[in-house]
């Protein structure tokens, strides 16, 4: 059976993936949410985390279970994480999938992976804020732009403040992308998050011609059966 590990990015949650999980699991594959420390039901464990924390509790997970021949998804900054484990343990990973994700060289820094104007709005914050956060006034131009109305509503609600940490510390990499372990990048043809002319240098970087989902950065909440459709078709 095939076993696909998805990890979500900032702010969200394993409850990121509840639409999509069914139609995997449909297509005969095993799904396995993961929240991050700090993140969805973890949420309280959040302070002073940063990247390496992240990918070490991955790391941990994938061993304390045995998990093998996995297939990692990741979504938008955790295109470090994924990046960074399968360096660790190329022996438990199938495939590497980027869901709207960054690719990282070594030595870069989340921020570093983002477009101009995030880039500069969030050194404004550098050293200055505990959390990345705000109201959902704030949060609703941004996120989640493929919804309306209180569908929108429910996902800005669900979304937890980001230690800062984790876009400003910086990843060393000893042999990414020069792994061989076959790598995917799915980019979103609506992303205002990564916008396609960001996330084709990326899946450049990997050497891969993207595929395209006509849907925003959450894609796997907007186009959940595009998503599954795609991940199914890996295997």
């Amino acid at each position: 059976m095939r076993t696909y590990l998805l990890i979500h990015g900032a702010l969200r949650g394993a409850w990121l993936w509840d639409r999509l999980i069914p139609l995997l699991e449909k297509g005969g594959a095993k799904a396995i949410p993961y929240d991050l420390p700090g993140h969805g039901k973890r949420v309280a464990g959040r302070a002073g985390v940063n990247m390496s924390a992240y990918i070490s509790d991955v790391l941990s997970y994938i061993e304390k279970n045995d998990l093998r021949e996995l297939i990692l998804v990741g979504h938008s900054m955790s295109g470090i994480i994924i990046s960074k484990v399968a360096e660790e343990m190329p022996e438990r990973v199938r495939r590497l999938v980027y869901l709207a994700a960054v690719v990282p060289h070594d030595g870069e820094a989340l921020i570093d992976l983002l477009t101009k104007e995030r880039q500069e709005m969030l050194r404004k914050l550098e050293g200055k804020a505990k959390e990345i956060f705000g109201p959902l006034d704030v949060l609703r131009p941004n996120y989640f732009t493929d919804q309306d109305g209180a569908e929108k509503d429910f996902y800005l609600k669900q979304l937890t403040p980001q230690p800062p940490a984790a876009f400003f510390e910086k990843i060393r990499f000893k042999r990414f992308p020069n792994i061989d372990i076959p790598k995917t990048y799915i980019l979103g043809l609506k992303d205002k998050s990564l916008p396609p002319e960001l996330t084709r240098g990326f899946a450049e970087r990997l050497g891969v011609k993207p595929m395209e989902i006509d849907g925003g950065h959450d894609m796997m909440v907007s186009r959940p059966e595009d998503v599954a459709r795609v991940l199914l078709s890996l295997a």
